[in-house]
């Protein structure tokens, strides 16, 4: 074939690939360039999340060794969280009832919730 000048016709399926190659070169391309995008995202996101565990780790440690103000507040959150008791008086919604059978007009909604507040 290659000495003679004769020229050959390709086949059916040589010319449908040669008709879609532009779709063909996008596959590739894409078949290297998205796992690449992704490699670098990923990566962003594990700088954060390292960054993030570095945060807690330290706040973790301050915690085991509080200095006096951090431990001063610490027994002073201990302490009002003993002496906090919620009584009857300080329930603005209960779910003894069903919402339709509990007659509570706004104003009284408002001045219960802002007693608590």
């Amino acid at each position: 074939m290659l000495r003679t000048n004769e020229i050959v016709e390709p086949g059916p399926f040589i010319l449908f690939v040669y008709k879609i190659l532009p779709l063909l070169q996008l596959y590739a391309a894409a078949f290297f360039a998205i796992p690449s995008v992704r490699w670098f995202l990923i990566k962003k996101r594990n700088a954060e999340i390292d960054e993030r565990n570095r945060a807690r780790e330290l706040r973790a440690q301050a915690l085991e060794l509080p200095d006096i103000s951090l431990k001063q507040k610490i027994r002073s959150a201990r302490d009002m969280s003993k002496s906090t008791v919620i009584g009857q008086h300080r329930i603005v919604y209960t779910t003894d009832k069903d919402v339709s059978e509990q007659d509570y007009d706004k104003h009284e909604w408002d001045r219960r919730f802002e007693d608590i507040i």
